[in-house]
């Protein structure tokens, strides 16, 4: 880009104005009004209007194209670390994405509007091939980023923002796997068929606990009737905190722990031995890893089974029996770690067993 100036304007008072005119990315004139100027173009000082091309069009100090601005975001304003990690990962698979022939990393934040939005959405379901949840985690980081930087009077306004992508948009290619509901029947017979592993199959299907909320823990954290999620596991890696609606960490929540299971928990806690540091481990006594536990725990079980069940359907069908049994909303949305509506739009599902009370009402 060659260095562009100011442009001259002479008012017939005589007053003389300098214009901050650039001529953009996307080969269009633009005006920089910067807040610092109350969202004016024109200025007093040359020098005032060279600033403000030069932030516009990303070549000052300030990171103002979206590249630079991601670069120290996290660090700006840090989140969790889990939460960070997310937005990190979200955002980088689309920086290289060309937008009207720029690549994202390239755009000044304040020239981009919904209609680059637009485009980014329309690449990630055609092009890339992704599914509808996935392209709006990424928009909600793009989102929050934005929200972030209208704070550091990077940008004026958040194009992420209130842009919608319907589940079945037909752009779509990869479709959301639909969620199944299993009795506890069937899913205890699915946790005697892991063998040396019940006890930690089972966790999953009576308390409704996430894959990385089970691998970390401690013999601690089980005090006989309850168990104490406090931490989360992801490849290796523990960290502190659970996962919440709003992407932040929580300081743990507290979950029963049915007689059954906890007599399975205590002859783990039993056979580990007294320097185990984790209920669950693997034959050499580490932490399972994702990987390893779906290859020599999870589909063996499938396997012996016959069941296709996944550990996610787990917490989905726990909170659904559970509601059916007449448990307080607050209460189990309370245990599973979530805002009692969230709870119920995405983990309450139908069993088709109210038939016989709606031809009664009727009747």
């Amino acid at each position: 880009m060659r260095r562009e100036s100011p442009i001259k304007r002479r008012y017939p008072s005589g007053r003389v104005a300098w214009v901050a005119r650039y001529t953009g990315r996307d080969g269009e004139h633009h005006i920089a009004k910067p807040t610092w100027n109350r969202g004016k173009g024109t200025f007093d000082r040359k020098a005032d209007a060279q600033k403000a091309i030069e932030e516009a069009y990303g070549l000052s100090d300030r990171p103002d194209t979206l590249g630079a601005y991601f670069a120290t975001w996290t660090e700006r304003h840090p989140r969790s670390e889990r939460t960070n990690a997310t937005n990190e990962h979200r955002i980088g698979r689309l920086v290289d994405v060309e937008v009207e022939g720029v690549a994202l990393k390239d755009w000044p934040m304040g020239e981009l509007r919904r209609r680059h939005t637009l485009i980014l959405v329309d690449h990630m379901l055609k092009t890339e091939g992704r599914a509808t949840t996935g392209a709006v985690g990424i928009l909600r980081a793009l989102s929050a980023m934005a929200e972030d930087a209208i704070s550091d009077e990077v940008c004026d306004l958040n194009p992420f923002k209130g842009v919608r992508i319907r589940a079945n948009d037909p752009r779509a290619q990869k479709r959301r796997r639909p969620i199944r509901v299993f009795s506890f029947e069937e899913m205890h017979r699915f946790s005697k068929a892991a063998g040396r592993y019940e006890a930690l199959v089972r966790t999953f299907t009576d308390t409704g606990m996430r894959l990385g909320e089970v691998l970390p823990l401690r013999p601690e954290d089980f005090d006989g009737d309850t168990l104490q999620v406090r931490r989360t596991a992801h490849e290796g890696r523990v960290l502190e905190g659970t996962k919440t609606d709003h992407g932040e960490e929580g300081a743990g929540r507290v979950v029963p722990v049915p007689a059954t299971l906890a007599w399975m928990l205590e002859a783990q806690i039993n056979l580990n031995g007294p320097k185990c540091e984790l209920i669950f481990t693997t034959p050499s006594g580490r932490m399972w890893r994702e990987r390893n536990f779906y290859r020599d725990v999870w589909r063996r079980a499938q396997e012996a089974s016959g069941l296709d069940l996944r550990p996610h359907e787990c917490r989905h069908s726990y909170v659904t029996h559970l509601r059916c049994a007449g448990v307080n909303d607050a209460d189990l949305a309370d245990i599973v770690g979530h805002r009692v509506e969230t709870m119920l739009s995405r983990y309450t599902h139908p069993l088709g067993q109210s038939f016989k009370d709606v031809r009664d009402a009727v009747n």
